[in-house]
């Protein structure tokens, strides 16, 4: 069985190397392919890690594409500069880690936002490879939700929570929910962006599906950040109008759901105020445990990937130890200090503002509502960390993706208007 394993396993790879060779752009689908089963990789003794050996894979090829046949495809740096100072705090951070295992792990998911997101800037540059990686995302997101649902019905036991949520491939609801909060703005972009009725019909049942997987994780910081969302994006969207069929939609899918006792007694239970109350005491809890692990060394925090070493120290709340601070910029805070946090708001801002300043370029174009949908999944992405921390299964890495293309949405309106300017 292991001759097999490993035979089985070379031959895939072989197939993605030459599929990538040929097709650079498609390293990106792949990595959107493989991101819901990087929790499942393990194989008793062995694990492979999908996304990893993708991006390595997609690395290499472009390396050697050009370096021997001189191809200069990767001239594109867009917003990359504004991150390297936040990857530079965090190899300063990482020189105070106790376990180099960890600290690799986490440079690694850093590094791997850059490189898909440079990757995706470069190699996605017209709109057929444009299309090609959305439609990707959605038949990914559609095969999570049905396996979502599937989980839902037929798994009767309620969560270590006692509520019966749905998690799907990821093992954690609020997982599981971020994941899908990011792509449903990026669905309704894509709807409100279509001109045919049977992409109308297809990216509508694709919605609904997400839309009810959202609401079965009984995920409460989801459903705030997410509704927050889609209320800043109808003041951003230029044809106001056509945000009330999703209000329609999306309250008739609620008043399906709601027809259902089991789905009724669950949302009952996660809105009393007891247990909200609860959920802001433990969560607020994190923010005094990071403020005394951190209180020694503000400046470059308690290094890069030692909060699960030394968070024993601090609290014996089980919780926080197995998992993490419940907030990415807390966690950052702790890790990496002053210094690492504001070089990644300092990221932030420049992204933000330039996707803010970039809505006049496309206001007049076809584009302009698939442009306010991916500015929604990176909003979305935002708010989400606020209450989790995402940067795990390959959730960030889909971010990434969708903000390269919605930068590179920018750039194929400024590429037409450069020939008119001249």
């Amino acid at each position: 069985m292991e001759i097999i394993f490993w035979i089985c396993t070379i031959i895939v790879v072989c197939i993605i190397t030459a599929v990538i060779f040929y097709r650079p752009y498609f390293g990106i689908v792949f990595v959107i392919v493989s991101i819901p089963f990087e929790g499942t990789t393990g194989f008793g003794y062995f694990s492979i890690y999908p996304l990893e050996t993708i991006l390595a894979i997609n690395i290499g090829v472009c390396i050697y594409t050009y370096v021997v046949r001189s191809q200069r495809n990767f001239g594109n740096t867009k917003l990359v500069f504004c991150y390297l100072p936040f990857i530079l705090c965090v190899l300063l951070s990482s020189l105070k880690s106790l376990e180099l295992s960890l600290a690799v792990k986490e440079i690694v998911r850093w590094l791997e936002l850059l490189v898909i997101y440079y990757l995706t800037i470069n190699l996605i540059n017209d709109e057929k490879k444009v299309r090609v990686v959305l439609y990707t995302m959605i038949l990914v997101t559609a095969m999570v939700s049905i396996k979502g649902i599937i989980n839902y019905l037929s798994y009767c036991e309620p969560n270590t929570d006692g509520v019966h949520r749905i998690f799907s491939f990821f093992g954690n609801p609020n997982v599981f929910v971020g994941y899908v909060s990011l792509v449903i703005p990026v669905f309704l972009g894509m709807l409100m962006a279509s001109e045919f009725t049977w992409e109308r019909i297809t990216l509508g049942i694709f919605t609904l599906l997400s839309i009810m997987t959202w609401f079965l994780a009984f995920s409460r910081t989801a459903w705030f950040f997410l509704i927050l969302t889609m209320i800043i994006l109808f003041f951003l969207n230029k044809v106001k109008k056509r945000g009330f069929p999703f209000l329609a939609i999306l309250f008739v899918i609620l008043t399906i759901a709601f027809l259902f006792p089991d789905v009724r007694d669950n949302f009952a239970g996660r809105v009393k105020l007891q247990h909200l109350l609860n959920s802001l005491k433990h969560r607020a809890m994190c923010y005094p445990i990071g403020f005394n692990m951190a209180k020694d060394d503000l400046l470059f925090g308690i290094g890069i990937g030692n909060y699960s070493l030394l968070a024993s120290k601090f609290t014996t709340v089980r919780v926080f130890i197995q998992n993490h601070l419940h907030s990415l910029y807390l966690q950052l805070f702790v890790e990496t200090g002053f210094m690492g946090l504001l070089a990644f708001v300092f990221w932030l801002v420049c992204i933000i503002k330039y996707l803010v300043r970039s809505l006049k370029v496309l206001e007049k174009t076809e584009n302009h509502s698939l442009f306010v949908g991916l500015m929604g999944g990176v909003i979305v992405y935002l708010f989400n960390n606020l209450a989790d921390v995402l940067t795990v299964h390959g959730i960030h890495l889909q971010w990434g993706i969708i903000l390269g293309l919605a930068v590179v949405l920018i750039q194929f309106r400024e590429s037409e208007k450069c020939p008119k300017t001249v």
